[in-house]
């Protein structure tokens, strides 16, 4: 019989966040925003618990994300969602000490990047064409 030690996982008093907002360097003719809200109100639908707070826990000295978002809106939607109403992700860690805060585009969700800021970094976890988790890279 074999065991399989799994690192300790400790709860934080933080939880990261994502949004999909409409890109702050851009401004946007009163049809545009209303697309964008449109777009976006759907994409919210779609994915709940992706656009909800996700609890943070700290695993072997690394920050991670503790629930797995669910496979409902695929990396491939999103990137040409993003692409198309000129929206951008933004990625969050709140809470706690201090709050990290990244924004993402449609070519770091194609490239899989890891999202930086200088604040912090993330990496997206993903699986085939479903963001499942974030990390504090």
């Amino acid at each position: 019989m074999s065991f399989v030690n799994r690192p300790a996982m400790k709860e934080l008093n933080s939880h990261f966040l994502i949004e999909m907002v409409p890109d702050p360097s851009k401004r946007f003719t009163a049809q545009q925003q209303l697309a964008q809200t449109e777009v976006l109100n759907k994409m919210k639908a779609a994915g709940k618990d992706m656009f909800q707070p996700n609890p943070a826990v700290e695993i072997a000295g690394a920050t991670k994300c503790r629930q797995l978002y669910n496979r409902s809106v695929g990396i491939d939607e999103m990137r040409e969602a993003m692409g198309i109403y000129n929206l951008v992700m933004r990625v969050s860690l709140k809470g706690g000490d201090n709050t990290i805060t990244a924004m993402a585009t449609a070519a770091d969700l194609l490239n899989n990047n890891v999202i930086t800021s200088p604040s912090g970094s993330f990496s997206l976890v993903t699986h085939g064409n479903y963001l499942r988790g974030i990390d504090v890279a």
